[in-house]
């Protein structure tokens, strides 16, 4: 049967525990979100037009009576056994013979080898010709203490699809030259029991397709329990049905470019005209099982039917998985990989590749030696780059002037020498090296979730957090400000609430290109964000530091908690975003996108500042204080700083500022000195309104009367009455719980009169003066610092 083709997906099996099997696979919804994401993909029809074409070339030349190239292919292989802790050979931290069966098995089912459960008789059936072997070299070029086994201590027992796809990104090998494949407990969800997935390959000759992104994740991941074959050896915590070592057969299928046999639709597509259709996925081992007017091929690794079921591949699936090991990006480069020993010699041949081509000014290129017949040394030449040579295997080049740049690499062992140059390799771009990003393109909207609140707060989904998807394409290293506007603020406490929403900058190493890891968090208050909305302005977020993204993609965006206040972003109507960029975190703690779990395709109206350069970043110790009460403002990203601000803070400089507001006030900071992308940062500090208690009575009429200055005072006060009354009188310090603590007598003689206080004894905080005149007296509220 005819199947649709998707590559560069993750095609999901799953099971249940129990012998009923509930399909699981995200296959299409996957598959679009990718190419969302990354639409220099191209679309399923241009793959599937390219793949049609490779096979009829391949089919053509086999009627002309011409050679094929079908000689066996050996795929090295890197098992990432990922553990708890266990010692080897136990639990997760599974032991080599295990692993030993599973690839064997798997040579057993891709040449069809004749007396093993492999082997069909079927008139279809195909030797594909591809075997797999254990890695012997690791990728610092060292032999392998156990070969091809890559022991990752992962930190926990259970894994989610998310957090695997964040564990991928730093333990994979080098996908052009290992295939990695990891094995860890997969997480259950409810009844249904994930057994792997895999990522498909992609098109070949399409721009942009870097060692980044996608090719960060490239591989196979097999629950634990059914990696390895009981057939083989004593391996008692397979599963009972998939024990046989057929899911990473079929994962690997998929890796290979190959579909569910049932085109995961009823009597689907899978364009392989030998594999009859069906209208499902099989169960158990239906032999005989009749749909979409035929017999069913129950027995085809790409079926869900047991292990012992499973014994083909067929002719078209074979001529598929050729073209694909020939043309596909990251697959063909599996061909001429050296880990497998030295089994070429001779004299070594240059090659490298680099993870970007194009760069900013200033950024960082990563080169990376791909040379074949190991070479024991490397000469590189970078023009324009810092530095312009080097002697590492794998350096990073910095490049600080725009223009074309070529690349020379020379690589020797004991058997000669081999020169690579490569012109114009690296193009420095002249762009900005300060930028903003926003996806928002569209119409302000305010959208309500369906079962009450907001799809972009606080809702009855209970959803925990909302984010937005920056691709950061030229590469920009790092974040320093983002503008959110959010169209709703309720605060349960009212005016005077101290609480906050987090604003987050995630990496974008989660699953499917969701937030990964936290890279930095900054608390806003409610009150600010409520002052923005009544003025209708976005709401400046300044991060207390530069956040490093590594020129890579990430995220932006907001935690929600549940506590009576309410907020919400403002997105484009549904319809108006056309790269899936919005995402929203579950009440039970996975990503997923807007697209996929409400089916609204809309982008959140926020805004990334980044850059090459930096900005001015500034942090507080507090937001929320007592009058009088010390904050530590610090500034960072310049050379020199100026603060302006009421409280005597003005024309101060240096990095940090100690304040002791009286009252709510902004402080803002202007940095010099060195070359920044932004030069300012401000932060409000909410100052409370204290309760003043245990004290008699004031006389309005003397109030306005009366000045103390200054305040804050460090230790003497000048306390100035200016008014008719005559006669005698006091002034007293109280703490703000009424207990006297000093007083003096004064008298009144004239219509104005100062008198000096000295509170230089007293510890910094709030105090009360009462200031008497005769049987008048009045109240002033002064800050000690």
């Amino acid at each position: 049967m005819k199947q649709l083709f998707i590559f560069f997906l993750f095609a999901l099996l799953a099971f249940p525990v129990s012998a009923q099997v509930e399909e699981q696979c995200a296959t299409m919804p996957m598959d679009s979100i990718l190419r969302l994401r990354h639409p220099e993909m191209g679309t399923l029809s241009e793959f599937e037009m390219f793949v049609q074409r490779k096979v009829r070339e391949r089919n053509e030349l086999i009627l002309k009576g011409g050679r094929v190239v079908d000689e066996v292919i050996t795929i090295p292989v890197v098992v990432h056994v990922v553990h708890n802790g266990e010692s080897v050979g136990s639990g997760a931290n599974i032991s080599a013979a295990q692993v030993a069966s599973q690839i064997e098995t798997l040579n057993e089912d891709f040449r069809k080898k004749v007396s093993t459960p492999g082997y069909n008789t079927h008139s279809r059936g195909a030797d594909v010709e591809i075997e797999f072997a254990l890695a012997v070299m690791d990728p610092q070029g060292q032999t392998m203490a156990e070969p091809g086994i890559d022991r990752v201590a992962g930190g926990r027992a259970s894994w989610s699809r998310d957090q695997i796809e964040n564990l991928k990104t730093y333990t994979i090998w080098d996908p052009t030259l290992y295939y990695n494949v990891w094995v860890l407990d997969i997480a259950s969800s409810g009844s249904t029991q994930l057994l792997g997935y895999a990522q498909f390959p992609v098109q070949s000759g399409l721009q942009g397709l870097s060692e980044g992104g996608t090719g960060t994740t490239d591989g196979v991941v097999v629950h634990v329990r059914a990696f390895g074959n009981s057939r083989k050896g004593n391996f008692p915590n397979l599963f009972s049905n998939n024990n046989q070592g057929r899911t990473l057969t079929h994962e690997t299928g998929h890796w290979l470019g190959l579909r569910h046999i049932w085109g995961d639709s009823n009597c689907g597509n899978d364009y392989c005209d030998d594999t009859p259709a069906q209208a499902s996925a099989s169960s158990g081992c239906p032999v005989g099982r009749q749909s979409c007017g035929g017999t069913n091929m129950v027995e085809n690794y790409m079926d869900y039917s047991n292990d012992a079921c499973m014994n083909i591949f067929t002719l078209d699936q074979k001529a598929r998985i050729r073209a694909v090991m020939a043309n596909s990006p990251r697959r063909r480069e599996l061909l001429s990989s050296n880990v497998l020993g030295d089994t070429q010699g001779g004299v070594p041949i240059a090659r490298f590749t680099s993870d970007r081509q194009q760069v900013l000014l200033d950024g960082e290129v990563q080169f990376t030696d791909r040379s074949l017949n190991r070479p024991s040394s490397w000469m590189w030449k970078f023009e324009g780059g810092t530095p312009a040579t080097s002697t590492e295997r794998n350096p990073v080049v910095t490049y600080h002037t725009a223009g074309t740049y070529s690349v020379e690499l020379t690589v020797t062992n004991s058997n000669g020498s081999n020169v690579l140059r490569a012109a114009g390799f690296v193009e420095v771009l002249n762009a900005g090296q300060c930028s903003d990003v926003s996806n928002f393109k569209g119409t302000q909207t305010l959208i309500r979730e369906p079962g009450g609140g907001y799809v972009a707060g606080q809702n009855a989904s209970r959803i925990k957090a909302v984010s937005e998807f920056f691709e950061n394409p030229l590469g920009y290293s790092s974040v320093s400000n983002a503008k959110l506007k959010f169209g709703k603020v309720f605060m349960k406490d009212g005016a005077e609430s101290e609480a906050v929403v987090n604003v987050v900058v995630w990496n974008a190493r989660g699953f499917q290109g969701g937030p990964g890891s936290v890279l930095e968090y900054k608390a806003v208050p409610l009150r600010q964000i409520a002052a923005d909305i009544a003025a209708n302005r976005a709401t400046n977020v300044t991060f207390n530091r530069e956040v490093p993204v590594g020129g890579r993609a990430f995220h932006i965006g907001i935690e929600l908690t549940y506590e009576g206040d309410t907020v919400a972003l403002y997105t484009t109507r549904d319809g108006e975003s056309l790269n899936g960029t919005s995402w929203r975190q579950t009440n039970d703690g996975e990503w997923d996108l807007n697209l996929r779990t409400n089916g609204l395709d809309i982008a959140h109206h926020i805004e990334a500042i980044y850059g090459m350069k930096p900005s001015v970043q500034l942090s507080s110790s507090n937001l929320f204080v007592n009058p009088g009460e010390s904050v530590t403002l610090q500034a960072s990203g310049a050379g020199i700083y100026t603060w302006v601000a009421a409280d005597n803070a003005d024309g101060s400089i240096g990095p940090m500022l100690v304040v002791r507001p009286g009252r709510t006030q902004t402080y803002r900071v202007t940095g010099s000195g060195t070359d920044v992308c932004i030069d300012t940062a401000s932060v409000t500090i909410y100052v409370r309104d204290v309760e003043i208690t245990g004290t008699e009575p004031v006389y309005e009429g003397l109030a306005k009367s009366v000045t103390v200055q200054p305040n804050p005072a460090s230790a003497v006060l000048s306390v100035s009455v200016n008014n008719s009354l005559r006669g005698t009188g006091s002034i007293s310090v109280f703490s703000v719980n009424g207990a006297r603590l000093h007083q003096v007598p004064i008298e009144k003689p004239a219509d104005f009169t100062s008198y000096p206080l000295d509170i230089g004894a007293l510890p910094a905080g709030i105090y009360l003066l009462e200031i008497r005149i005769g049987e008048d007296r009045v109240i002033k509220r002064v800050v000690k610092y």
